[in-house]
């Protein structure tokens, strides 16, 4: 999926999937029990255009390199679809794709991946030893956290490629827990990605 947990509203802080080289990541004291909450956000792989382009350029400059040859990247109203160049800042795109039309792009204009998700639903899981999912609730407000279930998912439903979703997740790490560095509970994204065309 072209989609990704951030921990800021801003979209700067990725939560790294599959390492744990960017977790979302709490210090919890065991022996008295301790909990802590945090938003978390949902947004498409996206960047902005390091200078403006006219309806006619092919190579797109983008401020990080964001993209894979073959996917679709919407730019304003338009979409193109990137040739090569996947994996760099320089993508030579095809312009005006799926029907849409090529215009001019001011320099810092977003770029977002061409999918839009239906059926999201996000959930705590533990696949190594003894699962401690249960000690994560997921709720769409925080207020919501108190009567959420540990260990059940949370539905988040539908999101456009230019929306951003948000929900909050508790951690509860029960008293008399030992201390030690718990690295395998895990949020679990699904849904289905389709392109927009």
């Amino acid at each position: 999926m072209a989609i990704h947990l951030y921990k800021d509203a801003e979209l700067t802080q990725q939560i790294s999937e599959g390492t744990l080289m960017n977790p979302d990541s709490d210090v919890f004291n065991g022996t008295d029990g301790d909990s802590k909450d945090r938003q978390l956000h949902l947004a498409n792989e996206q960047t902005t255009l390091a200078s403006a382009i006219d309806g006619v350029t092919a190579t797109i400059p983008l401020a990080e390199p964001r993209f894979a040859d073959g996917q679709i990247i919407i730019v304003g109203s338009e979409q193109m679809l990137i040739t090569s160049g996947g994996g760099t800042t320089q993508l030579t795109v095809e312009r005006g794709y799926g029907g849409t039309t090529a215009g001019n792009h001011s320099s810092g204009t977003k770029v977002y991946s061409g999918y839009n998700y239906s059926d999201l639903t996000v959930q705590p899981v533990d696949e190594v030893g003894s699962s401690e999912a249960s000690w994560v609730k997921l709720a769409a407000d925080q207020a919501g956290l108190d009567a959420a279930v540990g260990g059940a998912s949370l539905g988040l439903n539908n999101k456009a490629h230019s929306a951003t979703l948000s929900f909050w997740r508790r951690i509860i790490v029960p008293a008399g827990t030992p201390v030690q560095n718990k690295t395998d509970i895990k949020l679990r994204l699904t849904g289905t990605e389709s392109p927009i065309i």
